[in-house]
């Protein structure tokens, strides 16, 4: 008797997660980080986004990827890329997903400290299911 998952169904739950998000979370949060201040860094594409701080130029590269969102900071004097989010928790809420974006943006722009962006995305609670 199995009384475990078996991968295939691990799999189809976490391309159900995804199919949801990439229909009806992701529109939300491009909308939402554009009202933010993100722009596009090529026209059209929304997959790859750019917020500029105003007095140093440095960089935010916002990218959506088929299993995570990442947000890299580019200083630009030094060309140095950090990663400061990384949100693959696709269960969770456009809201939820925002506050954690820009939550991980205001850590280090205000104290150049990386955000438990692993934390606000609620594993814990998974693993207590």
């Amino acid at each position: 008797m199995i009384i475990f998952p078996v991968f295939a169904e691990l799999e189809q739950k976490r391309d159900e997660i995804n199919a949801h998000f990439h229909k009806e979370t992701e529109p939300q949060l491009i909308e939402r980080v554009q009202q933010f201040g993100f722009v596009p860094v090529q026209p059209g594409d929304l997959k790859h986004m750019l917020l500029k701080e105003k007095s140093t130029s440095n960089e935010y590269l916002l990218t959506f990827r088929p299993y995570e969102i990442r947000v890299e900071f580019c200083h630009i004097k030094t060309q140095e890329k950090i990663l400061i989010c990384e949100i693959s928790n696709f269960n969770l809420s456009a809201h939820t997903i925002m506050n954690i974006l820009i939550a991980s943006i205001d850590s280090w722009l205000q104290y150049g400290v990386i955000y438990d962006y692993r934390k606000a995305q609620e594993f814990e609670k998974r693993e207590g299911k």
